[in-house]
């Protein structure tokens, strides 16, 4: 263990401070909300395969036969054997541990207000969490997903990563249409990704930013299409969501991934960076990510993938004993004993352990679409002039494709 040195991170009453003390807050996520939680089987190692018995027909499904009941007709009729088949998938446990900065008893006594420092320092850990759980959720989302879609002429596709295609478009009805039927066509609704029927027909979950969303609801009124109303899954309504948008409820996402497209490549814009603050750093949101003139939107399937989180261990008999931990990111206050650098224990931390693993379950019903955004226009549909000339080439339709 290293030596300590004294670690004061608190603010202490140099100068005068004033009663109230304030905290930035991170976005709370729909991810954590969405993403189906099971108990990953001990006893079977730390990788798993998923197994998936696919979908299959008769080599003729629509030749029929007479039934012959005299003459020297064949009793027996002709065989048509509907073959088997199924795809294996592995997905493995893994890991990632949270901790806060050193803390010294000593440090605490002229701190000001410290059991007020310290609640707030305590809540930041667990916003830090959700954060953690949500980039887990999306990445691994999008890193399943059968399909990658880029918003262009034709809508390309790659089944293991983005195509190095620059996005012409930004996110369309008519795009939501061509995944909506996909999904259809591929019996996804039975397959336990539909959240609900509204009009007759089954709903899906649009994971978008709200730019994206609003303007999605002005394209479908300005075609008068039908916004049904009919009563919204009790999983959406905390999430804000009130209504189905022709086939989808829209779920907004504040802080969506954004890229740029550099030199023939995808590069992620992160939305925060690190800057110098009274004490310590904070995180800011960045300029470059209000800018970035890319983002993703996502066709959200419960069905896609499930986290598998470990179930906590406090024997495994024999007089064996351990503190169990829940894997979801709960912080313990922890005091090492060291002979040298932590003698009386006076220095102690947060500390958290998550642990998951990504199981895809039906990663062909996953869609997410790569598309363009217009960080500085508020009134218009397209961002610029390559976009204005590529919009009626975009999917092969005209220019009442956007909204303008």
């Amino acid at each position: 263990m290293p030596t300590y040195a004294l670690n004061d991170i608190f603010q202490r009453e140099e100068n005068r401070i004033g009663e109230k003390i304030f905290r930035r807050s991170l976005n709370k996520s729909v991810w954590n909300k969405l993403v189906p939680k099971q108990e990953w089987p001990n006893g079977q190692g730390d990788s798993i395969q998923a197994i998936t018995i696919e979908r299959n027909l008769p080599t003729d499904t629509d030749t029929w036969e007479d039934v012959v009941t005299s003459g020297s007709g064949d009793c027996v009729p002709t065989e048509y054997e509907v073959p088997s088949g199924s795809t294996a998938r592995s997905y493995s446990l893994e890991q990632k541990a949270l901790t806060s900065e050193d803390v010294c008893v000593d440090t605490t006594r002229g701190a000001f207000k410290v059991q007020e420092q310290t609640r707030l320092m305590f809540r930041n850990l667990t916003r830090a969490v959700s954060y953690v759980w949500k980039r887990k959720a999306l990445l691994d989302y999008a890193e399943l997903s059968h399909h990658k879609m880029i918003a262009t002429h034709g809508l390309p596709e790659n089944k293991w990563f983005f195509p190095s295609i620059e996005a012409t478009s930004l996110l369309t009805q008519r795009m939501l249409n061509k995944v909506y039927m996909n999904l259809i066509h591929d019996s996804a609704e039975e397959d336990g990704g539909s959240l609900g029927m509204a009009s007759g027909r089954p709903q899906f979950i649009l994971i978008t930013d709200a730019d994206s969303s609003d303007r999605i609801m002005e394209e479908t009124r300005t075609t008068n299409a039908l916004l049904e109303s009919d009563r919204v899954p009790e999983l959406l309504q905390p999430l804000g969501v009130d209504r189905a948008i022709r086939g989808f409820y829209h779920v907004i996402d504040n802080i969506c991934p954004r890229y740029n497209f550099t030199a023939g490549a995808w590069v992620e814009v992160p939305p925060y960076e690190s800057a110098a603050a009274t004490k310590g750093t904070k995180h800011v949101i960045s300029d470059e990510y209000r800018a970035a003139k890319y983002t993703d939107s996502y066709v959200f399937l419960p069905s896609v993938m499930n986290f598998m989180v470990p179930r906590p261990i406090s024997s495994i008999g024999s007089k064996t004993k351990w503190n169990p931990q829940a894997y979801m990111g709960d912080f313990k206050w922890l005091n090492i004993i060291h002979r040298t650098d932590n003698p009386l224990g006076q220095i102690g931390l947060y500390y958290a352990l998550l642990q998951t693993a990504s199981k895809p379950c039906y990663p062909d019903f996953g869609y997410v679409i790569r598309h363009a955004r217009c960080p500085a226009d508020i009134d218009h549909a397209v961002c610029d002039e390559t976009v204005d000339n590529a919009s009626e080439e975009a999917l092969g339709v005209s220019d009442s494709f956007f909204v303008v």
